[in-house]
C-alpha cells in the first residue's frame, strides 16, 4: 500500500477518482465511492482515501446535470457562452446588449433543461417538475456567476445552484472538485485530516462508516420535491396573508375617512343647531318686546 503525504499526488488521485465517481449511475454512487476509496488508499495513501470518502453524493438534479458535460452538448456550450457575454455586458453597464439577449436567454435556459432531462431519461431516470426547476435555477446561476458556470460545466455538482439576484452564487458543498481537478476548499466538511496508518483496518472501517453516514444524510427525490412544494405553499400563504393585510388596511383607511366625514357633518350640524337656538332666543326676545309694547298701548287707550 502506498503511503504518501505529497499534496499534489493526493489532489491528483482525488480528482481522478471524483471524475470517475460522478460519472457512475446514481444508485451505484455509494458502493463506487467505497471501491474508489480503497483503490485510492492503496495508490496514494489514507489522506487521499478519506478525501474520496468526503465526496458528497449528488442529488438527482445534480447527477442529471453532471451527465451533460460528458457529452457533446450544444445546450451547455450555448449556456456558458451566453453567460460570459451577459456578464461582460453587465460589467460595462451595457443595458442594450442585456435587453437584446432576453429571448436568447430564455431559449438557452429551456434548451439546457430539456437536455438535462433527456440525459436523465437516457439513463433510466426522470426529472419531476420540481427537479426541472432546480436545473433551471442552476442554469440561471451559471449565467450570472463565472464560478457557478464552471461548476455546472465541471460535471461534478453535488447539488443544484441558485442565484438571489445579487452577489456571488454560494458554491459551498456544491461541487466535488473544480473543473481543473483541484479539491474544492468549500467541500462540505472540508478534506478530512489523515487519521490512520498504512494497513490500519480500523481506519478502513471508519471510511465505510463515514460513507454510510454520508449516504444517510442525502435527501431522496421525494423529500426534495416535498420540500419544494412546502416552500411554494408557504410562499403562497405569505402572499395571501399580505393580500389580506392590504385589503384590511384599505378598509381601515376607508372607514377612517368615513368617520372623519361623519364627524365633520356632526360638527356642522351642531354649529347649525347653535345658530338656530340663538335665532330662536332673539326671536323670542323680539316677540316679548312687541307684546309688551302692545300691552302698554292698550293701557294708555283705556
Amino acid at each position: 500500500m502506498a503511503d504518501t503525504d505529497d499534496e499534489g499526488a493526493v489532489d491528483e488521485a482525488v480528482a481522478d477518482a471524483a471524475r470517475r465517481l460522478y460519472a457512475v449511475p446514481l444508485a451505484d454512487f455509494v458502493s463506487s465511492r467505497k471501491a474508489l476509496a480503497a483503490e485510492v488508499k492503496a495508490a496514494a495513501g489514507p489522506v487521499a482515501a478519506k478525501a474520496v470518502v468526503a465526496l458528497r453524493k449528488p442529488t438527482l438534479p445534480a447527477w442529471a446535470m453532471n451527465l451533460v458535460p460528458r457529452g457533446d452538448s450544444k445546450a451547455l456550450a450555448d449556456l456558458v457562452g451566453l453567460g460570459a457575454r451577459m456578464r461582460a455586458a453587465q460589467s460595462r453597464l451595457d443595458t442594450a446588449t442585456l435587453t437584446s439577449v432576453r429571448g436568447e436567454r430564455d431559449a438557452a435556459l429551456t434548451a439546457y433543461v430539456e437536455t438535462v432531462a433527456d440525459a436523465a431519461e437516457a439513463e433510466g431516470a426522470s426529472l419531476s417538475p420540481a427537479a426541472r426547476e432546480e436545473v433551471r435555477a442552476s442554469a440561471i446561476a451559471a449565467l450570472a456567476d463565472e464560478s457557478a458556470s464552471e461548476a455546472v460545466a465541471s460535471g461534478q455538482l453535488t447539488r443544484a445552484l441558485s442565484y438571489s439576484g445579487f452577489g456571488e452564487v454560494d458554491l459551498s458543498g456544491a461541487v466535488g472538485v473544480t473543473s481543473s481537478g483541484s479539491v474544492v476548499s468549500v467541500l462540505a466538511g472540508g478534506v478530512p485530516p489523515a487519521g490512520g496508518t498504512e494497513g490500519d483496518d480500523a481506519g478502513a472501517g471508519d471510511e465505510d462508516a463515514d460513507a454510510d453516514e454520508d449516504d444517510d444524510d442525502e435527501l431522496t427525490e421525494e423529500e426534495l420535491a416535498r420540500a419544494v412544494a412546502e416552500a411554494k405553499e408557504a410562499k403562497a400563504r405569505a402572499r395571501a396573508l399580505e393580500k389580506e393585510r392590504r385589503r384590511a388596511a384599505t378598509e381601515l383607511a376607508e372607514a377612517q375617512a368615513e368617520m372623519s366625514a361623519a364627524q365633520e357633518a356632526l360638527d356642522e350640524a351642531e354649529k347649525a343647531a347653535r345658530t338656530a337656538r340663538r335665532a330662536v332666543v332673539d326671536a323670542q326676545s323680539r316677540l316679548d318686546a312687541a307684546r309688551a309694547a302692545v300691552a302698554a298701548a292698550d293701557a294708555e287707550d283705556a
